[in-house]
Order: structure tokens, then C-alpha cells, then sequence
């Protein structure tokens, strides 16, 4: 395999590169440059309050049975059962920041991750481009408003992208495999299952290294990872709808919805392309925050944008296809079949470094077709645009959270009213329900970390009868009309509506539009009863 690469002759050009003194100290604290800026702006939007995502209470009540010495278990579930869905890497990560701390070290953590990926950044780009290809490559990475959201978020997105990451740059300077790099695509794998792309790339580029040791190896370690997830899965929670099980579903939330066929995945990879391509991808440089008028020019960036990634993706492949180049086509390949309803740049974060390594190097060829002088005013002001977009993307939200982070200190949290009254009904659940009490709502991990009231999601489905024997199946001995998403109001309230009979209203918070905390009753009674 050959190792040079376009733009690689900038090692040696007047100004770019090594040089005699200062040139090499200016390379050696850039990077930690980009890293501080990236602290800096993620202190000014962090948020102190708890991410409103499910998810983000799920993994820390996972990571709070791990530390408490009862499995991986979901134990906001009535039973508490074995958990199959998350893969244990990061909750076994909060296991052990919990013992030295709680939320706020959590998400210092996060930032940390965060911070890591920056230099990362400027390590893969420095090797790939040059010195000033990946200080605008990094540097535009540190200041991506969709990072800066990352890195204070217990979720599990900062922790993977910097797995992926350090396993792209174990691989540098076309470094065959090592136990490095399996090591890290494999705690990938262990943090989010679409590390399946970095064991796949990591197969691959065995393979093509030649070595059949490396290979079998390499092997040996993805079919371990990928097939011991799948059996425990099996084992822990057989009636669970498998990985492959939800990506042919047309909507994972909306069951009813069906599935789809072998034929169908092209349309759906080319409307999800096309969504990352016109909104998700500028969006994660905050182009998709312009205003309605404007939503054309967020698309024609995005297009602009992803025609440089490729262009930069395909003369770098030329010259010698990488593990990097490996992993964004097998990551973006799997996610663009994924469920429409999943396509997010929360998904996109991962290889967004990366992409931006590749528009870096679409821009370089710029430079080479149009010339020097011209070329590089041109990749600079592109750089200019794109930074300055970011830039006040983040820069925008910077005095509603620094507002935020005085009122939390101040012991008045500014979460959003229908979180606020979900924590409040939780923390009152608390202390008027029974101990034991089982309460069915629409994030039971989060409710049971202010409650400690186990209780289950009640069922998506348009049938009231379902949904009350879904209830009943559970042990619902309460049920939580909650103001947190669009299914309460799809599956829930029409389920209460049609069986008022069943239910009492015991505690509101917030009016009649606000949250209601019902009993359910095992006896039917026959009072009518308001529901918001």
C-alpha cells in the first residue's frame, strides 16, 4: 500500500510544515489551543440540568446498578429485568465516575470526551494533510454546535466518537492492526452497536494488509464482540425486538407502521442521504438554525459541503485508501439504512470530524486546480463562513445557558415546564405513594431516579384495550399523563378516555393542560373522570 497522499508534499513547502524553530513549537501547542477554545465555549453552553432525553436517565440508572452490585439490570422495571438494549460500555463508565461523583461529573466527563476528540482531530488531519489543513479541520470541529451540545450530555455519543476516533488514529501512517485499535473499536462496539462499522473496517483492512494472521485476528475479535451481544441479547430478553428486527421496521415508535422489504432500502437510504446531505450535516454547523426564508441556502451549503467531503474522500482514496476512509463508508452506509425516524446529527457526530478531515481535503484540491494564491483565499474564507456559522450558532444560546447555570446555582433549575413537572411529580410520588408502588409513564428511568418508584412505558398502540391490558399486565397501580411527547397523547390518553371507569385523578401539577398522576383502579367505578 502506497502512504503518500495529496497535499502530503506540504510537508515541505515554505510556510506550511516543519520548519526551523518556530514552525515546530507553533505545531506543537496548536492543538492544545483548539482543545481550550473547545473548553471554553462548552463551559459557556454547558447546561447543568439533567438532558430531557430518556436515555440519558436510562443509562444512568443502569450505571447505578452496576455500582450497587445488581447486574445489568433495568431496575426502574417492575421485576427488574436483565438488560438487552444498551450495550454495557457506558454505563459501566458512569458505574465508576458514580462512586467519586454524580450528574455533574458526568457530564464532565462528557467534555472530556469531547475535548479528547478535538485533539484527535488534529492528529488524524495533521498526519493525513499537513499542519494547516488539520488545525482548520480540528478547529472547526471544536467549535460544531452540535459537539458543543455533546459535551455536556450523559449520553453516550461523546464517549463513542472518541473511541472511534482513537481507533482511526492507532491506525495512522497505514499501521496494520494492533491491539490498540482492536481494542478501542471494540470498547466502541461495547458504547454504541453501530461499532459494528469500526470492526467491519478493522476486518477489511486486514485484509487488504495481507497478512492472514492479522485477519484471522481481526476476525476472531469482531464475530466475539458482535456475536456475544447478539446471544446475550437472546438469552436476557428473548421476546425483545432484535437490532435487525428494528431497522426493517418502517418506524420503530409506530409499530403499526409495518415493516419494509429488501427493495424498499434504497429509497430509504437515498431520503435519508438526502437529509443528512441538505440539513443535518450544515445543521451540525449550524446552518439549519437560518430562518424559514433561508432553508433553501442551508441546502445548497449542504450539498456544497458534502461535494467537497467526497471530493476530498475520493483523491485521498486514490493515491491509498485508509482505515479512515473505511470507516465513513461503512458508517454512513449504516446509518442510511436505518428507520427515517432515527436520522439525526447526533448519529452524524461520530464521523463528523472526519467528514470535516475530507472537505479539508476537498479544499487543498481546490488549491492545486485554481492555484495558490487564489485557492487559498478561496478554502479561507470557506473556513470563515462555515466557523462564523457555527460560531454564532453557539454563540446565540450562550446567555440563556450562562442564565441557566445561575439559576441552577441559585437551587432553581431551569428545566422546560413539562420536564419540571414530570421531575416534581416524581420527587412527590416519592413521598404519597406506597413504597413498591409500580407507576407506568413515559420515561421510566428517569422517574424512578427522582421516585424510586419502579414502573414501565405504557404500550404504543392505537387499541385501548391493549393498552389497558399492557397496563394491567405490568402492575400498574398508577399511570402518569405526562406532557413529554407526542405518543401520551397518541396511545395513552385516548386508552384513559375510553376506560374512565378505571381511573382517579390523584395528584396535578400544572393545571388541566399540566401532569396528572392517576390510580388505577381494579374495580371499575362509575364517576367520570377529566383528563387533560
Amino acid at each position: 500500500m502506497t502512504t503518500d497522499l495529496p497535499g502530503a508534499e506540504s510537508e515541505a513547502r515554505p510556510g506550511t510544515e516543519a520548519g526551523p524553530g518556530g514552525d515546530e513549537s507553533v505545531h506543537a501547542w496548536a492543538p492544545g489551543v483548539l482543545v481550550a477554545l473547545h473548553v471554553a465555549l462548552a463551559i459557556l453552553v454547558f447546561e447543568p440540568t439533567l438532558f430531557p432525553g430518556a436515555d440519558a436517565g436510562h443509562y444512568m440508572v443502569l450505571g447505578e446498578a452496576l455500582r450497587e452490585g445488581l447486574g445489568f439490570r433495568d431496575i426502574q422495571l417492575p421485576g427488574s429485568p436483565l438488560h438487552a438494549k444498551f450495550p454495557p460500555g457506558y454505563p459501566v463508565i458512569l458505574a465508576v465516575a458514580g462512586w467519586f461523583g454524580g450528574l455533574q461529573l458526568f457530564k464532565a466527563l462528557s467534555l472530556a470526551f469531547a475535548a479528547g476528540s478535538v485533539w484527535l482531530t488534529y492528529r488524524i488531519a495533521r498526519a493525513l494533510l499537513g499542519h494547516w489543513p488539520a488545525l482548520a479541520a480540528a478547529g472547526l470541529f471544536a467549535v460544531s454546535p452540535v459537539l458543543l451540545d455533546f459535551s455536556h450530555r450523559v449520553l453516550s455519543e461523546a464517549a463513542f466518537t472518541f473511541l472511534l476516533l482513537g481507533m482511526v488514529a492507532a491506525t495512522l501512517d497505514n499501521r496494520p492492526v494492533g491491539a490498540m485499535a482492536l481494542g478501542a473499536a471494540a470498547a466502541a462496539f461495547f458504547t454504541r452497536t453501530a461499532g459494528l462499522a469500526l470492526l467491519a473496517a478493522l476486518v477489511v483492512w486486514a485484509l487488504m494488509d495481507g497478512s492472514r494472521r492479522r485477519l484471522l485476528v481481526a476476525a476472531a475479535v469482531a464475530a466475539v464482540c458482535v456475536l456475544g451481544w447478539a446471544i446475550y441479547q437472546h438469552l436476557a430478553q428473548p421476546s425483545q425486538p432484535g437490532y435487525l428486527q428494528q431497522l426493517i421496521q418502517e418506524n420503530p415508535y409506530v409499530p403499526e407502521a409495518g415493516t419494509v422489504g429488501l427493495l424498499d432500502f434504497p429509497a430509504r437510504a437515498a431520503r435519508n442521504l438526502w437529509r443528512y446531505v441538505s440539513s443535518e450535516y450544515p445543521g451540525s454547523y449550524g446552518f439549519a438554525t437560518l430562518r424559514r426564508g433561508t432553508i433553501a441556502f442551508t441546502a445548497v451549503a449542504g450539498v456544497l459541503l458534502s461535494a467537497l467531503t467526497l471530493w476530498g474522500w475520493l483523491r485521498t482514496a486514490v493515491e491509498s485508501i485508509r482505515v479512515t476512509h473505511l470507516v465513513v463508508a461503512l458508517y454512513i452506509g449504516l446509518v442510511l439504512l436505518w428507520p427515517p425516524v432515527w436520522t439525526d446529527r447526533r448519529f452524524l457526530l461520530p464521523v463528523l470530524p472526519l467528514l470535516t478531515v475530507f472537505a479539508a481535503s476537498g479544499a487543498m484540491g481546490i488549491v492545486d486546480r485554481v492555484g495558490r494564491r487564489w485557492g487559498s483565499l478561496a478554502c479561507g474564507l470557506l473556513v470563515a463562513l462555515v466557523g462564523s456559522m457555527a460560531l454564532m450558532t453557539s454563540g446565540a444560546s450562550i446567555p440563556t445557558r450562562v442564565a441557566c447555570q445561575v439559576s441552577f446555582r441559585a437551587g432553581q433549575p431551569c428545566d422546560r415546564p413539562q420536564y419540571r413537572e414530570f421531575y416534581a411529580m416524581a420527587r412527590w410520588a416519592a413521598v404519597n405513594t406506597p413504597e413498591g408502588a409500580v407507576i407506568a409513564n413515559r420515561s421510566p428511568a428517569t422517574f424512578f431516579l427522582f421516585s424510586r418508584r419502579q414502573g414501565d412505558l405504557y404500550p404504543y398502540s392505537r387499541d385501548d384495550a391493549e393498552v389497558i391490558r399492557g397496563l394491567d399486565a405490568m402492575g400498574a397501580d398508577y399511570v402518569l399523563v405526562d406532557r413529554l411527547s407526542a405518543t401520551t397523547g397518541l396511545y395513552l390518553i385516548p386508552a384513559v378516555a375510553a376506560n374512565l371507569e378505571r381511573f382517579e385523578v390523584v395528584h396535578t401539577i400544572g393545571g388541566e393542560e399540566g401532569t396528572v398522576l392517576l390510580r388505577m383502579l381494579s374495580i371499575p367505578r362509575t364517576a367520570s373522570l377529566a383528563v387533560p
